[in-house]
């Protein structure tokens, strides 16, 4: 039986990660996951919003809930922080009465209406529970054995604790599903420890030293590559990189890919089929080791 979902893209990765995108449409549509764009879909109003005004942040993202309500689909989220934002409004909305009529007020002069009946999940929930490690199996044709791989979930993905259940959970989904593709995930040091990303403009050099010190374990732990599921870990990494080599003169050289990414050259497609291009840090030796 086929999976249904709203797919909800979020900002950032239509606009800079295609590669992200791409490899996510193509792999879940081949293991059997149907998705479906969500057409007039808004920024989410991530944390930065809500901390500047509740109700707003409430409103913006129950729009994006109604879009999918009226197309009666669950919505899968690429981005960590999206997924966040629109997973928090959805369990307040449903559990506040309140709440729920107040935003429902502003949402009456845009024609929309809260009325509960979806569920938001991460594109890892989706591959961990509802696809399946055995089903993901049988979809390898590549396997990634000797890779060696540093996993990122990213912060919004394990945290707050009340909503996610605790870090360990989403760590061990994202290693089962590498350990899956035939690689190996590996430990490093200050692995649960923020990339720094929320940091950047805000702060940059100390956003740049908690990217750095990362960097720095898992280049002390002999990995090949990191992986991510977040699109803001991903340019933290990637590009900055970059910025280190520039302004430190660090160089680090850790190839960084989306997990999707990594999952499509191990079902086989050929990484001009999934925009494998996009990487500021050269991946040239990685796709030779494979």
């Amino acid at each position: 039986m086929k999976m249904k979902y709203a797919l909800y893209l979020g900002c950032l990765i239509p606009a800079r990660e295609i590669g992200y995108e791409l490899s996510a449409r193509r792999t879940l549509q081949a293991l059997g996951v149907d998705l479906t764009d969500i057409s007039g879909a808004s920024c989410c109003a991530p944390f930065s919003i809500q901390s500047l005004d509740y109700l707003s942040w409430l409103a913006l993202a129950s729009r994006n809930l109604c879009l999918a309500e009226e197309m009666g689909l669950n919505i899968l989220a690429l981005c960590n922080d999206c997924y966040e934002s629109l997973m928090m409004v959805n369990k307040i909305l449903k559990q506040e009465k309140g709440l729920k009529n107040q935003v429902n007020e502003i949402l009456s002069k845009v024609g929309k209406e809260f009325k509960g009946k979806v569920e938001v999940k991460h594109m890892i929930d989706v591959l961990y529970e509802d696809v399946g490690l055995d089903k993901m199996a049988d979809f390898v044709k590549r396997p990634l054995k000797g890779l060696r791989v540093a996993t990122q979930p990213g912060c919004h993905l394990v945290r707050p604790k009340m909503l996610h259940g605790g870090i360990g959970l989403e760590f061990e989904a994202l290693d089962q599903l590498v350990k899956i593709l035939g690689a190996e995930p590996v430990s490093y040091e200050r692995r649960d420890v923020c990339c720094g990303g929320p940091l950047r403009d805000i702060d940059d050099d100390l956003a740049r030293s908690l990217s750095r010190d990362k960097l720095a374990g898992i280049k002390k732990a002999n990995i090949d590559c990191l992986i991510t599921v977040c699109p803001f870990c991903y340019i933290q990494f990637d590009l900055g990189q970059m910025e280190l080599q520039s302004l430190r003169k660090e160089e680090f050289n850790v190839p960084v890919l989306h997990f999707t990414e990594l999952l499509s050259l191990a079902m086989g497609f050929d990484p001009t089929d999934v925009e494998l291009k996009e990487h500021r840090i050269p991946i040239k030796k990685l796709l030779q080791k494979l």
